[in-house]
């Protein structure tokens, strides 16, 4: 399926979060995005404005939002029913039977988001899911493929799938230039100047948008990291 990609201004900053053996240290994140209550309602109530932003509407979507944790996937699931979404989580604990019935409701749009950890990376097929939400930074570009993976299915009916990546102020070792040649056709230009012009040479069908202030943090990681001699013994 072609996709369409936003890269949405998160509303938090993760640049002091530890960093542990080449990625985030989890229990940070966690803390961030659940237990500081006060921003972690706010940064939902913002991911699901930028849904509504950028879904064309809210009642025919089918998506998968990935988190950092099980309490995060649980805090989402909660904070969307509150706003009136309704939503289910699912973690690699929550029994066969279970899962079964939260995809039939989710296919059905009984309910629009599953909020997952740990699971839906690989060896699921729901061709229907429409929209994905990357909603923790995601260092492994494994990883990343396999979940931007779970929405390109083809399926009757679907246009385009629409990717949501919160992107925040960000760790001086996180690597956000890998994630923009994953999604970019080999191509001999580097990423800062696809970035710089637009994406020019986007796979046929699709874009990759981002807001201004996502691609001023991009933009500027980018060139710091260029000199920088981890970067380059990691090229």
């Amino acid at each position: 399926s072609p996709f369409h990609y936003f890269g949405v201004t998160d509303s938090v900053d993760l640049s002091e979060v530890k960093w542990r053996f080449g990625k985030y240290d989890e229990a940070g994140l966690e803390r961030m995005f659940v237990f500081q209550e006060k921003v972690a309602r706010e940064r939902a109530r913002y991911i699901l404005e930028a849904v509504e932003r950028y879904c064309a509407d809210i009642n025919e979507v089918i998506g998968i939002g990935f988190c950092v944790s099980q309490l995060h996937a649980k805090f989402m699931a909660e904070q969307f029913n509150a706003f009136g979404v309704p939503s289910e989580f699912l973690t690699a604990e929550s029994p066969d039977d279970v899962r079964d019935t939260v995809k039939q409701r989710l296919v059905r749009k009984e309910i629009h988001f599953v909020f997952v950890v740990d699971l839906y990376n690989e060896g699921v097929d729901i061709p229907e899911v429409n929209t994905v939400l990357f909603l923790r930074p995601t260092e492994s570009m494994t990883v990343f493929l396999q979940q931007l993976g779970r929405g390109l299915r083809l399926c009757e009916g679907k246009e385009a799938l629409t990717v949501l990546d919160f992107i925040g102020q960000a760790h001086k070792e996180y690597n956000f230039e890998q994630r923009f040649h994953a999604l970019l056709p080999k191509t001999r230009r580097s990423v800062l100047k696809e970035i710089e012009q637009g994406f020019v040479n986007v796979p046929k069908g699709c874009s990759i948008i981002l807001e201004k202030r996502a691609q001023e943090i991009i933009l500027a990681h980018i060139r710091a990291s260029v000199n920088n001699l981890r970067n380059l013994k990691r090229k």
